[in-house]
């Protein structure tokens, strides 16, 4: 990571097209304020990897992800499926935007490019300027916050929230503020609130209070009373709407325990379960290979390796607890609780990394070396830009997939065929997966657990609604749902052909037959 040195033969200097850009990244490094660097380097983030997932993705919908949160948002709800956080940021969002694929994946970027901006503020609270910029390089590398950040869930929800926590603990654990301390609390919950996964940021959190220099000075303080005071408040609402439904017929909180029952728990053997782990860890150490490249670069001592792993000084012994037990702690529940298990779910969890792996003053990073690794995380960057066509190609010609329904076009065939909005949909699930995004009010007839249209309550709902059928060609077993359900003579049917294009290129047709069942009252 150090600058070229010019060719001085014939007393003329000749630096290298390489050198003349990394002088130019480190006088700018040197030059301008660290926040507008850092406003604009985020500002690029934001226009390059929104454009990459919107030509990458153009021959496909989005994903699942979509449809819930869009049914959700239906109704306001302290919780669903999920704690409520994800419907609400879906509610605010699309009453500005448009309900389509370029905003729902703006959405995503932006919340991925807020949680960069808390990291960086995290990280410059112990870092110089060039470690922090470093550091912020070294994050963008990570492929959590680009590659797979691409649609508003549960996850990306908790982006912003997760730093945010972090930030304002470790400032209340070394000042004892008092806004600080209930915004540390306030945060935390706020991330439980969009995804439970925040369970291990609350374990990392409560591992830290009782470990290290200053905790005896810590708990006779206020600050810790006032966290949970914070934490109290914001979860308060989900924590009432969890117990008063416990006990009543509502269908969200018995869909959401039937979900975590069946969809998130596993019955795997404890072999299976270790070798889920391992993937698991992995998984970690293959989505932080471009910080450790980048740790390698600057040639690190043994003893400051030695200091990463064991950091001498309080404050990187509190970022190693809060970035580790929330990273490693998934992996040993899993060996006694089975469940679905992925690093994709630390998504939010590596806002610490660059303390971690860069905050030992055995390690020096000068303006040279931030101004490499910006200019390698804006070259990868336009690297994936450049190959959004293809990517976006492959899409197209692999034709269907399941993760990504291709509802928009079945939303545009309904409403030819019946003049209006879908209101209660069924079918193939490759094609009518996401109506409720592209249609506002749809609502699926059936659910994961629940796919019997037949049942006495899916039939009433039928006659007070009306359905809209639509059943791939190739989808034998829906055709026949099909026919016995809209055998009347007011259904209203058309077989259709779909078929993507991109710049041109038309991908595989798809067969698709569509029924409109009117209401019965």
């Amino acid at each position: 990571m150090t600058l070229p040195k010019p060719d001085e033969s014939q007393g003329v200097l000749r630096p290298s097209g390489a050198a003349l850009l990394l002088e130019m990244a480190r006088r700018l490094v040197d030059d301008y304020g660290e926040r507008a660097i850092v406003a604009w380097a985020l500002a690029t983030f934001l226009v390059l990897w929104t454009a990459f997932h919107t030509i990458s993705l153009w021959p496909v919908a989005l994903r699942d992800d979509a449809a819930e949160a869009a049914v959700w948002a239906q109704h306001f709800a302290f919780g669903y499926k999920h704690p409520p956080l994800t419907a609400w940021l879906f509610s605010a969002w699309f009453a500005v935007f448009p309900r389509t694929n370029w905003a729902m994946h703006l959405n995503a970027v932006l919340l991925s490019a807020i949680a960069l901006a808390v990291a960086w503020r995290l990280n410059r609270d112990y870092l110089d300027k060039d470690k922090a910029l470093f550091g912020l390089a070294a994050l963008i590398l990570v492929p959590l916050y680009t590659f797979k950040t691409a649609e508003l869930n549960a996850s990306t929800a908790m982006l912003p929230l997760w730093p945010a926590a972090l930030l304002f603990y470790l400032r209340a654990r070394r000042g004892l503020g008092f806004w600080d301390s209930v915004l540390a609390g306030a945060c935390a919950s706020a991330a439980m609130l969009a995804k439970y996964w925040a369970v291990y940021l609350l374990a990392g959190m409560a591992m830290a209070a009782v470990i290290g220099v200053g905790t005896r000075r810590f708990w006779r303080s206020p600050a810790p009373y006032l966290m949970v005071a914070g934490a109290a408040l914001v979860i308060a609402p989900h924590l009432y709407w969890y117990v008063t439904q416990a006990g009543g017929n509502n269908h969200d909180f018995d869909f959401a325990g039937q979900y975590i029952q069946q969809q998130v728990m596993t019955t795997d053997s404890f072999g299976a379960s270790v070798a889920k782990s391992a993937n698991y860890l992995l998984g970690l150490i293959a989505y932080a290979a471009g910080p450790l490249l980048l740790l390698a670069a600057l040639r690190p001592s043994r003893a400051a390796l030695a200091d990463i792993v064991r950091p001498a000084d309080a404050d990187r012994q509190q970022a190693l607890i809060l970035f580790a037990v929330p990273m490693l702690l998934p992996a040993f529940v899993n060996l006694v609780l089975p469940y679905r298990l992925t690093p994709d779910w630390t998504l939010p969890s590596w806002a610490l990394l660059p303390i971690v792996l860069y905050g030992s003053r055995k390690i020096a990073v000068d303006a040279y070396a931030a101004a490499g690794a910006g200019l390698l995380a804006l070259a990868v960057s336009v690297v994936f830009l450049l190959a959004a066509p293809f990517i976006a190609y492959v899409h197209l010609k692999e034709g269907l997939n399941h993760n990504r329904p291709s509802s928009d076009e079945i939303a545009l065939t309904a409403r030819r065929l019946t003049g209006k909005p879908v209101e209660l949909y069924w079918g193939s699930p490759d094609i009518v997966g996401d109506l409720p995004f592209y249609v506002r009010g749809a609502t699926p007839l059936n659910t994961p657990l629940n796919d019997d249209p037949f049942l006495p309550e899916n039939q009433a709902r039928i006659a007070a609604r009306g359905l809209l059928i639509a059943c791939l060609d190739s989808d034998a077993a829906c055709r026949k749902t099909q026919a016995e359900l809209g055998g009347g003579p007011d259904t209203k049917a058309a077989a259709v052909t779909i078929s993507r294009t991109f710049l041109g290129v038309a991908g595989p047709p798809i067969g698709v037959h569509i029924a409109a069942l009117p209401a019965q009252r």
